[in-house]
């Protein structure tokens, strides 16, 4: 999501431009899963450079975590990051940016990239186990069978966690000679 902001850095402190977005791929990072953004974009000249807005819905593909099928994630997007120009827009000439600052800016060519932003602002909203269905049953422990087709053949006490097991044994009762003294 790229933007020539030339314009609009020339223009007076307040002037606006809005974009509609349909379609836009938010990011072409290596952990990018395949996401589609649609929404709008609003850009706000201020005193020191440009305002992003954006209200942003996003799919990301993922894989349900209990069964591992593939998943559409709905995603809401929604961020305000001011972007500075590293350039002045009618001289050309370079601009004193913080070196390693945290902010986000404007390239020399006066082009102001979303993805970036995008990108954070996703993995900030989404989800950190992905579920094909608010109910799915994932996976059997030990034969892999999915478990939303109908219970596996496996022994349901072989295929008990072992984590259950443990905790029975320490849930029980003491016997009257394992008494402690104090």
């Amino acid at each position: 999501m790229r933007f020539d902001v030339t314009a609009l850095l020339r223009a007076l402190v307040g002037s606006v431009q809005t974009y509609r977005l349909e379609g836009e791929s938010g990011s072409s990072t290596a952990d990018d899963l395949g996401e589609q953004a649609t929404g709008s974009v609003s850009l706000l000249r201020t005193s020191e450079g440009i305002l992003a807005t954006a209200h942003l819905q996003v799919k990301v593909d993922d894989r349900c975590s209990r069964c591992l099928k593939p998943v559409s994630v709905p995603l809401e997007v929604d961020f305000q990051e001011e972007y500075l120009p590293t350039v002045d827009a009618d001289t050309g000439s370079r601009l004193a940016v913080a070196e390693g600052g945290d902010g986000f800016f404007i390239d020399d060519r006066q082009v102001l990239d979303l993805s970036e932003a995008v990108r954070q602002y996703r993995l900030a909203v989404q989800p950190i186990q992905a579920l094909c269905r608010t109910d799915c049953k994932g996976l059997c422990a030990s034969c892999g069978e999915d478990l939303n087709r109908g219970p596996c053949s496996c022994d349901a006490a072989a295929t008990e966690p072992p984590m259950h097991t443990v905790a029975r044994v320490t849930a029980s009762k003491p016997k009257a000679n394992d008494r402690r003294r104090e």
